[in-house]
């Protein structure tokens, strides 16, 4: 069995808790797109959006951290597989970056601020730079209904295929 370097246990809770914000944030967005009324959708997208702000702030500390501590190398057995799974995390990395600052950016160039659970606003007045909303929001809506939940699954797949192909422990292993 061989020892490869992996990720660390900050770098496995990142992970994890990123997951579950991503999973949260997917959910609300797709309920808000769904919602029956616009008084419902309202009410889920106030929700995604005052998470949204914890969210921008826990993305932010885990690209850093992530670039901080570099990549692992990724495993695989065949050559395409590591280059697939490299490009998959760096990707997911950059457009959740993208989705953290597209949020609020197409929010700011309409002067709307960020009620954060109605605890406190923020508002950073873009207006001036309302020629670039509707773009913005397209990207963000685009990138959060296809791209991300495509990558999600591409993700999810290849964990699976790691883990059900990889070496198994054998107790002659351990002693």
């Amino acid at each position: 069995m061989t020892n490869t370097p992996g990720y660390s246990a900050i770098s496995i809770i990142n992970h994890w808790v990123t997951a579950l914000l991503v999973v949260a944030m997917l959910v609300l967005g797709f309920m808000a797109a769904a919602a029956p009324s616009s008084e419902v959708g309202g009410f889920i997208m106030s929700v995604h959006v005052s998470l949204g702000f914890f969210v921008f702030w826990f993305v932010l500390w885990r690209v850093a951290y992530r670039l901080y501590q570099g990549f692992p190398p990724t495993q695989g057995e065949v050559r395409w597989q590591r280059l697939l799974a490299g490009w998959v995390h760096r990707l997911m990395l950059g457009l959740l970056l993208l989705q953290v600052f597209t949020g609020p950016l197409y929010l700011f160039t309409e002067n709307e601020g960020i009620s954060v659970f109605g605890w406190f606003t923020v508002l950073i007045p873009l207006e001036s730079l309302a020629i670039i909303h509707e773009p913005v929001e397209i990207l963000h809506v685009i990138t959060g209904l296809y791209i991300i939940p495509a990558l999600i699954v591409m993700h999810f797949v290849g964990a699976v295929h790691y883990f059900w192909t990889r070496p198994k422990i054998t107790p002659a292993d351990i002693s």
